[in-house]
């Protein structure tokens, strides 16, 4: 690797995780600044800061370490009331302040822009190629040679119509179905293929394909492509966003019941696929923009109290009640979750370090 692809790589790291964390940093913000919630500073990025600049009431800063980013509000948490200025902000003008519904609003709306930034993306791309590929049956059009497939038997040609895992058969898949079925399964598999009418069966095991950090078979299925008008484009971008969702959930669902932790990436691995992608060009790298943002989205809604998602989850309940969290308890299962997290992060930056050795 060269110097001009390592710089490429490293601008289109801190590039894709600038934009995402400042527009999910924003959907905070506006809808905070909206509602009257006092935010003393808005920063991107973590650790010292490199700069900033007085706007109104709030400091913007850019900060030396670009994972992560926040907006400070009066009434948020505890770390708050050390701000001088935020000592005797009024209660209207308070996180915890103002009315429940309120609340939930802001702490979703960073997820939401996450959401709605992916959404403005696949559409862009949708326009300017001017086509789609159509998820169709999958019929395999090119076996690897020396792969599992190969080693299996299975022939160009072939449509597999059935995939047993782990006791669990399926059938009447599409490619992208089959692919996201096997990404995350290192066990022996069933295959059972139409050929020439008749129905051949054959056992496979993926391997681990460290370019594109999946298991895989080795197999290269038939794809079809349909051109689509500009205002085709916004259903195409919507199917696609359905699609990528059900693809994420379904990851998470692997990774809670230990299925393809092996494949989980921190950092690092983050890094390398991304570097990757932008040396393909613009539009690969705005397709992974969109997909990390729709990811980040989404994960940020999970029901983990350091995420928003958990957030919300403990101010419905609260309201639910009609009483707050002590804090002393509220303080556990933060620590708690917030610990849940960094060794999630822990162990996916073990992943890929491993994985360079």
């Amino acid at each position: 690797m060269n110097i001009g692809s390592i710089v490429l790589g490293i601008l289109a790291f801190v590039v894709l995780l600038s934009v995402i964390i400042i527009i999910h940093e924003l959907g905070h913000l506006i809808t905070a600044k909206k509602f009257g919630v006092y935010c003393h500073e808005f920063s991107i990025g973590m650790g010292p800061r490199l700069w900033h600049h007085q706007f109104k009431e709030t400091t913007l800063s850019l900060r030396a370490i670009p994972f992560g980013g926040y907006v400070m509000m009066a009434g948020e948490d505890d770390g708050s009331e050390e701000v001088e200025e935020m000592k005797n902000v009024p209660e209207n003008r308070r996180l915890n302040g103002i009315a429940a519904w309120k609340q939930v609003i802001i702490m979703a709306a960073g997820a939401f822009m996450n959401i709605m930034l992916a959404w403005v993306i696949l559409i862009g791309i949708n326009m300017v190629q001017g086509y789609v590929v159509v998820d169709t049956d999958p019929i395999i059009y090119e076996v690897q040679e020396g792969s599992p497939a190969d080693t299996a038997g299975l022939q160009a040609g072939d449509e597999i119509i059935a995939l047993e895992t782990g006791g669990e058969v399926l059938r009447d898949m599409s490619s992208t179905r089959l692919n996201e079925q096997l990404q995350y399964y290192h066990d022996e598999a069933k295959l059972t293929v139409l050929r020439d009418g008749e129905e051949v069966s054959v056992n496979i095991t993926p391997e681990y394909d460290e370019e594109s950090k999946v298991w895989q078979i080795g197999v290269t299925l038939s794809a079809r492509a349909e051109p689509i008008t500009k205002l085709q484009a916004f259903g195409v971008a919507t199917g696609q966003m359905g699609e990528y969702s059900t693809m994420i959930i379904r990851g998470i669902q692997n990774i809670v019941q230990g299925i393809g932790l092996d494949s989980v990436s921190g950092p690092v691995g983050i890094y390398q696929v991304t570097a990757e992608t932008a040396s393909m060009g613009l539009l690969p790298f705005l397709s992974l923009l969109a997909l990390f943002s729709l990811n980040i989205g989404i994960f940020n809604l999970l029901p983990i109290p350091v995420l928003d998602g958990g957030r919300i989850v403990i101010v419905v309940l609260e309201k639910l009640f009609r009483r707050k969290l002590k804090e002393s308890v509220l303080n556990v299962i933060m620590l708690g979750s917030f610990a849940l997290v960094i060794g999630l992060m822990i162990f996916a930056t073990f992943n890929d370090v491993s994985r360079l050795f």
